[in-house]
């Protein structure tokens, strides 16, 4: 099987995204595909290429530091930061997440059966924005 097949995958994921073309999304994903992105929505295989359909634009996607783990000769999890610059609903949604994979050989082709987002990744120690005070009485 070999780590460099997953790897590639990855890179070539990463290359749609960049170009943000959604019909290059026919040879990476898996029929039964989902998405989710780093705030939590879940998206099927065709919502996932579709953003590209709408107001997303990316001047940078890069995976770094991609790590796999494989199971039973089929299966991969590849664990990853992924950097971008990137504009979605006319914001900025550019930085650095937590990337984690699922890949699967399907009939001969590793595809994606999975990939999750979270972030955006901040200092240890730090407080995320979303994190308020708690009231003691």
């Amino acid at each position: 099987m070999g780590d460099q097949r997953i790897l590639e995958l990855i890179q070539r994921w990463a290359d749609v995204e960049l170009r943000g073309d959604a019909d290059g999304y026919g040879d990476l994903l898996a029929p039964d595909f989902l998405g989710i992105g780093p705030v939590g929505f879940v998206l099927t295989a065709d919502q996932w290429a579709g953003r590209h359909r709408g107001d997303l634009h990316n001047d940078e996607f890069e995976v770094q530091d991609p790590h796999v783990r494989t199971y039973g000769g089929d299966t991969a999890i590849v664990d990853a930061v992924l950097r971008q610059k990137t504009t979605a609903m006319g914001r900025d949604t550019s930085g650095s997440f937590r990337l984690v994979a699922v890949a699967i050989e399907h009939e001969g082709r590793w595809l994606l059966a999975s990939i999750q987002l979270s972030g955006p990744l901040i200092a240890p120690g730090t407080a995320p924005p979303f994190a308020r005070p708690v009231a003691t009485e």
